[in-house]
């Protein structure tokens, strides 16, 4: 404290007190800003103010190439992957009917087992291995699409329900614009004009199966959100993708 200070603190205690934190909110308001600065600290430090899907559109692919080859190359990274899949879901989220009648919660149990068993549409994995799968794919591709695909019932299924894992190159980054009827569609996903999401657009294989030996013809198809899970850790308003962790 200065003299003045001294001097309104023997008369007025609490006078001197305001003034004393008056000054150290000034100070911590001027030191809050010194990351807009320019000067020599800051003089390399290049910042845009782009929407967060102005800046994963650009960077999106590249990314997600990257962390793929670090995964597959360095072990550290493989090591990273699989510590958080084994902390995120370890023995996997089983659900239990918990309703007032012990009987239909018990039938609703096995059902749910038997659905467990079947709903992996590629048949290779039970529910427990698509989720393991599922967050291996949000870390390493930053998002992982999951088709609902409905089943005939004479197809022989507990339920006529299986459940697709798809890759985020199946989406279509090449489609953004406005949509007829007020809509509009961001990197693959197409909202309607109040902003809800309408549809995916879906490539029917994964592009570098096309471009390393097979002939189908890469032509996006949208399908419907209600078809479609897009699962990814949303870290701004407005991102409609995401990137890998």
């Amino acid at each position: 404290m200065n003299l003045l200070d001294r001097a309104i603190g023997l008369v007025a205690p609490g006078a001197a007190l305001r003034r004393a934190q008056a000054r150290a909110a000034m100070a911590m308001l001027a030191r809050s800003y010194e990351g807009a600065r320019i000067g020599r600290r800051t003089e390399g430090w290049v910042v845009a103010g782009t929407s967060a899907n102005a800046e994963i559109g650009t960077a999106l692919v590249r990314l997600r190439d990257r962390t793929r080859d670090l995964v597959r190359n360095n072990p550290y990274a493989a090591k990273a992957v699989s510590a958080v899949v084994s902390n995120l879901v370890g023995t996997a989220i089983m659900p239990r009917a918990r309703g007032v009648d012990a009987t239909v919660n018990d039938q609703a149990d096995k059902l749910w087992a038997r659905f467990a068993e079947a709903c992996d549409a590629d048949g290779l994995t039970d529910f427990s291995g698509l989720q393991a799968l599922i967050v291996r794919t949000l870390v390493e591709s930053g998002e992982c699409l999951v088709r609902i695909r409905e089943r005939r019932v004479e197809d022989g299924l507990p339920v006529p329900l299986q459940l697709q894992l798809l890759e985020p190159d199946h989406l279509d980054a090449s489609k953004t614009g406005d949509r007829p009827g007020g809509g509009f569609v961001i990197q693959g996903v197409e909202f309607d004009a109040l902003g809800r999401r309408r549809a995916y657009w879906l490539y029917p294989v994964h592009p570098g199966e096309v471009a390393m030996f097979r002939s189908t013809s890469l032509v996006s198809q949208p399908v419907l959100a209600s078809s479609v899970l897009h699962l990814f850790d949303r870290l701004r308003p407005g991102q409609v993708r995401g990137v890998p962790w």
